[in-house]
Parts: C-alpha cells; sequence; structure tokens
C-alpha cells in the first residue's frame, strides 16, 4: 500500500545518521498503529543502566491522509503485530539528536491469512522534539511525537526498517501512549 506520506519517510530513512544499511530495502512499507503496552524494566546493557522489554504492540493501518496518523483498532484487519525493544538514554524532550538508543529486542508480525513474519531489532534510536508542539526535524512525525527508528532483520529474508512516531510525552497526558509508522516489508 502506498501513501503520498512514503516519499517523505523514505526520506526520513535516508537522512538519518544511524539507518543507512537498509533503507534500500525498504521497497513496501505496511503502515501499522499501536499502543506502548510496557513501559519495561532496569536493567544493564553493555555495562551501562539501560530499560530492557520496552513492548509495543498493535494492528495494520494509519490514518488514510497526507500526513498519516494514528489509526485506532482494529485498523484495516490486515494483521496484527509485537515489538520489543531494549535501550540506553532517558525518553525527554529535548531536540535533534536521540534521547535514546536501541540496542536490541525482538518483533513479530501475523497476518489475517495465517502467515508470520518475525526476526531481531539491531540497533535504532528515538528522538523527540524540543517540546509539546514542535516537530523533529526531517520527519513525518505530528508536533509533540518522537521519531523512532530501527534496523530489523527477518528470518529468512532481507535486513530492513521500522520506522515511526511515538506519543509519550509528557508523562501520562497520553495514555497508554500510541504509535504508528511502517515495517519496511
Amino acid at each position: 500500500m502506498r501513501f503520498p506520506l512514503i516519499t517523505r519517510i523514505l526520506f526520513s530513512i535516508m537522512a538519518s545518521s544511524t539507518l543507512f544499511c537498509c533503507a534500500a530495502a525498504a521497497q513496501n512499507l505496511t503502515p501499522v498503529s499501536g499502543y506502548e503496552i510496557y513501559l519495561g524494566h532496569n536493567c544493564r546493557i553493555q555495562g551501562s543502566p539501560g530499560t530492557c522489554g520496552t513492548t509495543f504492540t498493535g494492528w495494520t493501518g494509519i490514518q488514510p491522509t497526507d500526513t498519516g496518523g494514528f489509526l485506532p483498532f482494529p485498523g484495516t484487519g490486515q494483521g496484527v503485530w509485537s515489538l520489543q525493544i531494549n535501550y540506553i538514554g532517558k525518553p525527554a524532550f529535548g531536540g535533534t539528536t536521540p534521547q535514546v538508543t536501541v540496542i536490541g529486542g525482538k518483533w513479530s508480525f501475523l497476518y489475517s491469512n495465517g502467515t508470520t513474519k518475525q526476526g531481531t531489532v539491531l540497533n535504532g534510536s528515538v528522538t523527540w522534539p524540543t517540546g509539546e508542539t514542535s516537530t523533529v526535524p526531517n520527519s513525518f512525525c505530528h508536533a509533540g511525537e518522537a521519531l523512532a527508528q530501527a534496523n530489523i532483520t527477518v528470518a529468512g529474508g532481507q535486513p530492513t526498517v521500522v520506522v515511526g512516531c511515538l506519543h509519550d510525552l509528557p508523562a501520562g497526558s497520553v495514555i497508554p501512549p500510541t504509535v504508528w509508522g511502517f515495517f519496511g516489508f
């Protein structure tokens, strides 16, 4: 499925200094929406304090507009997904550099026809805008939303990306936190 938003998303992926390796692999994009259902727990990652097991889950589809956006359940009904990450850093408004570095994780996708895809999260970043009413530069996210992006593996396939927007700040203002974006397949 293609949206006018796709060009901006592919530009966002290629403009990111952290996600060159897989942008070319993202020939098709599967739109998704969902929630952050688990904030994660304190852990140590490569010797540093981190957060492990942060979990996002949802369904297929985004708002069918030029700007995209969160699409409430059941979305398009084409499938469901889950993504779990480990990260170093602290979610916070702050600007143009990533506040969170994704270190690893796993993901899965179940289509309504019964087929599945799964793999691992290799690395990535999450960048929040400077404040509630601003946007992350060169992103497709709306005001107050963070740009989240990660390189992922696909079992039996080519590495690709997942990229999206996370609305979770100010803390407690969106319960549960919403996500929307695209898997690169």
